[in-house]
């Protein structure tokens, strides 16, 4: 009875933290500037998308180029190994 009691008071717990933001130091930038993957011209999707994955070795959620100051971008959400979701930004140029 008191281990079910627990494990409510744990679960109610669980559903309460995703809340809570927790700050980590990340090799990526996110929201505010691209990320500079290459010194080549033109970094592909499909590259910035596989570079990203490998490095936060996390999972891809969604992938599109789009506009940003006049420049075209990756934008990039992935799911990271701690739960947490993150959305980057890699030049394409």
């Amino acid at each position: 009875m008191r281990g079910k009691l627990f494990l409510r008071y744990l679960i109610l717990l669980m559903l309460l933290t995703p809340a809570i933001a927790t700050v980590s130091a990340s090799p990526f930038t996110t929201q505010h500037e691209p990320i500079r993957l290459a010194a080549r011209e033109g970094v592909s999707l499909d590259e910035a998308v596989a570079r990203v994955k490998k490095q936060s070795k996390g999972r891809i959620l969604t992938a599109e180029t789009i506009q940003r100051k006049g420049q075209p971008v990756h934008r990039i959400k992935v799911l990271l190994p701690n739960g947490s979701v993150r959305v980057m930004y890699v030049d394409a140029n």
